[in-house]
């Protein structure tokens, strides 16, 4: 469900591994990982922390010798910086051996509501996104494969070292398509003085609903957070689950101090709840975003509930609000999911009681009337304060009850 960025080492990594050649170039996490360069190899630095055009930003060190790549990572390792207004630390970097180009190409796949789309330019390493007019495109139907043929479309200077080209692109489509990413993007693939093609800069997403189709390609595929991204013990706990289940599991703590916390089901009911509380001037007191939906198990739904619990009693700050909603749901069962919340209910009642705690329910779907009232009646045997409503309210009247 989710798109995810990827970092440039496991692009590069997984694609050598599918054409079955060992991908050698230094992902260095500790400093000490330095000392896995080649004193006789020039190289190239960056960080690999998805976020691009590093050039630009002066983060991007090229013909270095071993020692010169030290004093780099001295001065920038672990080192704060702030990229587009986000705070991070540059803590992973990529390390490949120098290349200088004699003709450098754009080469992009991406998923579209027609086909793929194939990308292609002769002019690479330039600001592709204001260089637009000098692409060539060609759309792939999903039911078809790319061929040589196709390519004469876009490649149409032939060259003596276009045969190369062209195996190359067909192998980069068949490991974006084998791979499932939902964009693939090469800037530059270049051509260096011994007339070899070697990709340089890579840019990739994937979508995570995918994970467990691609459990052998992924297994060696690291998720990170975006830059900037602190993720805390229970968002990591969540993130853990979700991989585990088809179902789908999000969590992100916005303010632990806050009195309204949400346990919503669906990404388009989480954004109209969210978006109403900040309409209704509670944006502030938003504990968390997230969802939990797509049919979870009574017992991811314990989990997810009983993480959201913890969290929300943490502050100790009494009258706070627990809101859970979401759209008429078409197959998740409630029956299930509204178990695993009754569950992790009558674990922390003590706790929900003495700080006051008001449950906001608006749900519909499947067997609503008959969970409703079971929810309900769980609510008043525990004495937690409940509003319970269904498919017959609108979603978010219930946010009406709320008094800062």
């Amino acid at each position: 469900m989710a798109q995810l960025s990827v970092r440039e080492y496991d692009v590069k990594k997984m694609f050598f591994k599918s054409i079955w050649k060992k991908y050698e170039w230094i992902q260095i996490r500790e400093f000490s990982d330095v000392e896995k360069l080649d004193t006789n190899t020039q190289y190239v630095i960056k960080p690999d922390m998805l976020f691009w055009k590093r050039g630009k930003r002066g983060l991007l060190w090229l013909n270095l010798s071993k020692s010169e790549c030290k004093d780099w990572l001295k001065k920038y390792f672990m080192k704060s910086e702030n990229i587009d207004g986000v705070d991070g630390v540059l803590e992973v970097f990529l390390a490949e051996p120098f290349v200088k180009p004699e003709t450098e190409f754009y080469i992009s796949f991406a998923q579209s509501r027609d086909g793929d789309i194939l990308t292609f330019s002769d002019e690479g390493w330039v600001d592709i996104e204001e260089n637009w007019e000098k692409t060539q495109q060609l759309i792939i139907p999903v039911t078809q494969e790319l061929t040589p043929s196709n390519l004469d479309k876009i490649l149409k200077t032939p060259q003596s070292w276009d045969s190369e080209l062209w195996e190359l692109i067909l192998k980069l489509w068949k490991y974006y398509r084998s791979y499932w990413y939902i964009s693939l993007e090469f800037n530059p693939i270049a051509l260096d003085n011994n007339w070899e093609l070697k990709i340089l800069d890579a840019v990739a997403k994937i979508d995570d609903q995918e994970s467990y189709l691609q459990k052998t390609h992924w297994s060696e595929l690291e998720i990170p957070n975006n830059y900037g991204f602190q993720e805390n013990a229970w968002e990591r706990y969540i993130r853990e689950l979700d991989a585990q289940t088809g179902a789908s599991l999000k969590l992100k703590i916005l303010n632990p101090e806050a009195r309204i916390w949400t346990l919503l089901a669906g990404g388009g009911g989480s954004l109209v709840i969210t978006d109403t509380l900040w309409a209704l001037g509670c944006g502030k007191e938003i504990g968390n975003y997230g969802e939990c939906s797509w049919n979870p198990s009574r017992e991811f739904t314990r989990e997810y509930t009983k993480t959201i619990l913890k969290e929300m009693l943490a502050n100790k700050i009494h009258w706070k609000y627990l809101i859970i909603a979401g759209a008429i749901a078409n197959f998740t069962h409630i029956d299930s999911t509204f178990s695993g919340v009754i569950d992790a209910f009558e674990l922390f009642a003590p706790e929900i009681r003495e700080q006051q705690i008001q449950i906001l329910v608006r749900r519909g779907g499947i067997n609503e009337k008959k969970w409703l009232t079971i929810l309900e009646d769980a609510c008043k045997r525990l004495q937690i304060p409940a509003l319970v409503t269904g498919s017959d309210t609108y979603m978010t009247d219930i946010l009406r009850e709320i008094k800062l």
